[in-house]
Order: structure tokens, then sequence, then C-alpha cells
């Protein structure tokens, strides 16, 4: 972090880390119908056998890790950060180390941060995969609802951010603006409580089906990606690489988002990473680069100005 973010950072609150971390791992949070809920990065043996699944859904249980300040005021609530992997709703999962580090470094500001796994998995055709982006957003909600019922986790409903890589992110979007394929759904989730909204998303590379959308709330949007991100569009384009045009239509990144913000009057901020790549955070040995630490402090700042 800069100097100018550290003065900064100082005058804000859960901006200093300050806390010991606690992690209540594979938390369960809901069992529903699915595929499976979770695939090693980078495992391509593992990869090839879910191109070849049943296809038959069957009860999967899905679970969560939270992450948890330790000596904080026990009186006092915390604010929650829900992080979503990406994996282009196929493969990854909640201990993908870009989510975890992020996680752990949040609940050692005072959040209750939390990594969760949701339903991967669909056969090759554009309706499978718009019904996997539903069903991604039904976990999330089920992640909130199970979260929010937690009293020990002391959670204030006020103060929640949402946050995501590639497909995380496209959830942390839908999270947002109630986004269901490309359906608009303006009603909040009936899982959540009335009046309940995300205080602000950080759309790591990921993007939206309809630029209206954003019209649904008025959420703050922070973003980051490759300006040569070979899997998401930028601006306007298919996701996903080739297969992007027999799974979805085109679809409108980062900066197509930050431009519909700003037209909206949100406020937004967009972070064009130099850096080529998609996966922008972690190395091929799934080792933090200098861009996981960016978007870190970034998000630290973001987040901490709409506290009030």
């Amino acid at each position: 972090m800069s100097l100018l973010g550290l003065l900064v950072a100082m005058a804000l609150p859960f901006t200093t880390p300050s806390y010991d971390v606690a992690v209540e791992q594979d938390v369960p949070y809901a069992t529903v119908p699915g595929y499976y809920t979770h695939s090693p990065i980078g495992d391509k043996i593992a990869t090839g056998k879910l191109l070849f699944h049943s296809g038959i859904p069957k009860p999967v249980t899905l679970e969560m890790d939270i992450y948890k300040p330790v000596g904080d005021d026990p009186s006092a609530e915390r604010p929650l950060l829900l992080m979503m992997h990406g994996g282009s709703f196929f493969i990854g999962n909640k201990q993908e180390p870009g989510q975890a580090g992020w996680c752990r470094y949040f609940a050692s500001l005072g959040y209750v941060a939390v990594s969760i796994d949701y339903r991967l998995g669909f056969h090759f055709r554009k309706e499978e995969f718009r019904e996997a982006e539903i069903r991604a957003l039904e976990d999330a909600d089920a992640a909130l609802e199970f979260l929010l019922k937690r009293e020990d986790l002391r959670i204030d409903p006020q103060r929640v951010f949402a946050a995501g890589t590639s497909a995380g992110a496209m959830t942390a979007l839908s999270l947002a603006f109630r986004l269901y394929g490309d359906v608009p759904m303006k009603e909040v989730s009936p899982r959540l409580p009335q009046g309940f909204k995300i205080r602000a998303v950080a759309n790591l590379w990921g993007s939206v089906h309809d630029l209206s959308v954003l019209e649904n709330a008025r959420v703050p949007i922070l973003s980051f990606q490759s300006t040569a991100d070979p899997v998401m569009p930028y601006d306007f384009g298919y996701p996903i690489g080739w297969a992007g045009k027999l799974l979805s239509d085109p679809m409108y990144g980062t900066h197509a988002v930050y431009e519909k913000a700003l037209e909206l009057g949100l406020r937004a901020e967009h972070h064009p990473c130099p850096e080529p790549g998609h996966r922008i955070h972690l190395d091929k040995a799934l080792e933090y680069t200098p861009v996981f630490y960016r978007i870190r402090d970034a998000m630290v700042i973001f987040f901490a100005e709409e506290m009030e």
C-alpha cells in the first residue's frame, strides 16, 4: 500500500490488521440437488473426468470456510465479506489460494470473511450454462441466509460485501444486482431480510449479460481485470474463450460495467491491469502475484469508505 493509501486507511474503520484469525473449515450450509461442488484448480486429470460426469443430479452438501477475528469487541457487530471462486461454473473450490488469502486478511481487520463452495457442472449447451449461473446465485443466497442466522458471528446485515473472481465475480454481481442468467430480478431473494442489499461489490474480471441490470440497485463497484484477458471480455465479447460462442451470448466485461456505472451515477472504481492473463492474482504455481496485494489493498479502502 502506498504512503497516501496508508494514511487514508489509518482514518477509516476495518483497515488495519489487528486480530489473530480463527477458521471454521468445511461448514455445511445447505443440501441441494446438483452434480458436484468443488474440483482442484490446475488438476487436468480431475478436470477431464468432469467432462464425463453422469449428469444425474443427486443431493450434494454445500460447504463454506469461515474466517473470524479473535479478540475483537464481543459486543460489536462485524462486517461480512462473502467470496466466490472462479472456474467457469465447472471447476474451482473455496480453498483456492486467492480467496483464502483475502479472507484471512479481512478477518484480521475485524470482518467475518467467508469463502464458499457452490454447485458446479453443466452439460455442454447454452441453456445449461445459464442454469449453472442460476444455481451459483441460489447457493450464494443460501450462504447469506445461513450466515445471517448465526448469531454467534455477530454479522451486521447492513455491512455485507461481496467479491469474486471470474465466474465468482459474475455471481457477486448477480448477488448485488439480482440477476438470474440474463433475466433481471429486481426483488430481493425471499431467503434474505426485508430491505437487505449488498453494500459494495468487488468485480474481479467478471461480466454481465445485460448492462441494464445495474439499474436494479445502487451498489458501488470496484473492478480489476487484465486488458488482455483471454478468457473473459474486457469490454464486450464472449466469455470463457473458444467455448463461449457455444455456451453464451456476448457479455459485458469490467470496463463496460464501469462505464455504465458512471453513467448511472454509481460509485465505481476500475483498475485496468497491464499484466497479461486471466487469473492475474496467482502465478502458475498458484502463488500470489503483486496483483493479489493490489486487489487486497484496493478492496480494503473501497469497502471501508462504504461503512457509514
